[in-house]
């Protein structure tokens, strides 16, 4: 069934998450909860030197944070900790086919995961 509001690259990513669970010692781990509407993600990653060979998400939330959390993965996989760091909420959005006015804050999770996450290794 076809959400009026959610794209189907959005409902794609919610129905059939990608790299669901955590990263058993992971090198890097970053938490964002959501003031507004509670929703919870958190990222963990693998890196080889400075780029990242695994990511995965864990998320407590609406369509739109759990959808956020599985094409993070996506766009993240690959990219070093600069590129991730570059990583903005307007591409997450546009990886999913965009995102209703009022649920943005739930797809802001993703960046601020990834700030936390990396934050304590770029003070290195």
């Amino acid at each position: 069934m076809r959400h009026p509001e959610y794209s189907d690259l959005l409902l794609d990513h919610f129905r059939n998450p990608r790299n669901v669970g955590e990263i058993a010692e992971p090198d890097a781990r970053g938490e964002a909860v959501s003031a507004l509407h509670q929703d919870a993600l958190r990222l963990t990653f693998a890196l080889d030197g400075e780029r990242i060979r695994e990511v995965r998400f864990l998320c407590l939330g609406c369509p739109v944070a759990i959808a956020a959390g599985s094409v993070s993965t996506e766009l993240l996989r690959g990219a070093s900790i600069t590129e991730a760091l570059r990583l903005t909420d307007e591409d997450v959005v546009r990886a999913l086919g965009g995102v209703p006015e009022r649920k943005r804050a739930c797809s802001l999770l993703v960046r601020e995961a990834v700030a936390a996450a990396f934050a304590p290794l770029a003070r290195r």
